[in-house]
């Protein structure tokens, strides 16, 4: 049951001493957000969760939970390893701005034409993927190039080789431990 407006309005002013609180805690521990930025994602998370409280004995738990949560989600999505103070980053052109590998370079060129291919040092002995699947059994090389390689669900390879999807997981799972042990 949804709060009606005066109650949650009640509830936001009460537990906004929470939020701020909260949000200066995340800013000051991780140094990746300001202090503002944390500031308005926990109010913002407060009066969105303010809404939804319908006992308010057991509120303050459930709107600490909320906060933190929306923080660390905010945080995860948006902070910066590097940390380039707020007005340089909007400003652009320091050299940790984000930028497509589609984008043009000075050259003319595609950034990303520039990357080269990564090694393949993980293959023992220089053997490929069809050879390591090679070495399992039929039913477990299917499924893994089916679900691997090929991108299909559980619940369709069951269905094109007439198995559960709970079956086709167990035998992924042991080709994949097998592949493991041959790589290892």
């Amino acid at each position: 049951m949804a709060r009606s407006p005066s109650q949650a309005d009640a509830l936001f002013q009460q537990f906004l001493p929470l939020a701020d609180s909260i949000a200066r805690g995340i800013a000051a521990g991780s140094r990746v957000i300001e202090l503002e930025d944390a500031r308005q994602v926990a109010r913002m998370q407060l009066w969105l969760s303010c809404r939804q409280v319908s006992e308010p004995a057991s509120a303050a738990g459930y709107l600490r939970r909320c906060i933190k949560g929306a923080l660390l989600h905010h945080l995860r999505d948006h902070g910066r390893l590097v940390r380039v103070p707020r007005r340089q980053h909007e400003k652009g052109g320091h050299p940790w701005s984000h930028q497509s590998l589609h984008t043009p370079m000075p050259s003319g060129d595609l950034w990303i034409d520039q990357l080269e291919a990564p090694e393949q040092s993980g293959q023992p002995d220089g053997v490929g993927i069809e050879a390591l699947l090679d070495r399992l059994s039929a039913g477990q090389a299917a499924i893994i190039r089916l679900s691997v390689l090929e991108g299909q669900s559980l619940r369709q390879i069951g269905q094109q080789l007439g198995m559960s999807a709970m079956a086709v997981q167990r035998r992924r799972q042991a080709g994949l431990a097998a592949l493991r042990a041959e790589l290892s």
